[in-house]
């Protein structure tokens, strides 16, 4: 729903640009004969997307142009066209504002709350590690960081503390990899090699060394942990919480107002 919304307010947009337009000045982008397409109806628009907007405008002008010159004019089965064109534009500005505007409103526990419901439904298509890394200029200053991390038992309360401490260069407290993100394919494979709560030795990778944490790791075929996935999540549940409050508006107005379908 949410793809032919955004896809009937472009055609919309077009073809309204193009409506008993006059000029009232000269700063136009397009014309056709005595229409023209005014800079100021460009504004806001995506600036990937101007070209073709262009191109559509100037081409249903063109037709519509010639069709008059042979003679097609409106008739009653265009104008009943041009009404429900209309009162879709009505519909669509009306879901805008009163239901795409306030599903977008979400808050975490709506969206924790879906991934529960449908977390069947997302699916590692590869393998993944949760890790955290630190980078290091030399083997030395990663083997004396690894004797101190041990010392604390809790890999993240050592890095914080230790954070400020010479000798680092880079910290990954934690984060998902796949074996395609992950800095280097030896990091990759020390990971998997790692049990969970398990830090590596010094790993080498270009002129680094690196001490990798491993919190856990999942093959392809198991469930997604929603930190990974959090932004497809609420995207879904967005949309989810768009057709549950449009099903129900639309419950709503059954009841309010007369209608009738006779097949």
């Amino acid at each position: 729903m949410k793809r032919h919304l955004k896809k009937l307010l472009i055609v919309s947009a077009i073809l309204l640009a193009g409506c008993d337009k006059k000029a009232t000045n000269s700063d136009y982008i397009a014309r056709v004969k005595s229409e023209y397409l005014l800079r100021q109806d460009l504004n806001g628009m995506d600036s990937n997307f101007v070209r073709s907007y262009v191109e559509e405008w100037v081409r249903n002008n063109l037709l519509y142009v010639e069709a008059i010159e042979r003679g097609y004019k409106a008739n009653d089965k265009i104008e009943r066209m041009v009404n429900e064109f209309r009162k879709s534009l009505v519909v669509n500005a009306f879901i805008q504002s009163e239901i795409i505007s306030k599903a977008r409103n979400i808050s975490d526990d709506e969206v924790m709350e879906f991934y529960k419901k449908h977390q069947d439904e997302f699916i590692l298509d590869r393998p993944v590690v949760r890790i955290g890394y630190i980078r290091f200029p030399s083997r030395t200053d990663a083997v004396a960081f690894r004797g101190k991390i041990l010392a604390m038992r809790d890999f993240e309360k050592a890095v914080k503390e230790l954070a400020k401490e010479q000798g680092t260069v880079e910290i990954v407290i934690s984060q998902y990899f796949d074996q395609f993100n992950i800095p280097s394919a030896e990091l990759w494979r020390v990971a998997w090699s790692l049990g969970k709560g398990e830090i590596s030795f010094p790993v080498r990778s270009g002129d680094s060394y690196f001490l990798i944490y491993l919190y856990d790791k999942k093959e392809a075929g198991n469930k997604a942990d929603f930190d990974l996935i959090a932004d497809d999540v609420r995207e879904r549940a967005i949309v989810d919480k768009q057709n549950l409050l449009l099903d129900s508006l639309i419950t709503e107005l059954k009841r309010k107002y007369h209608y009738e379908v006779r097949w």
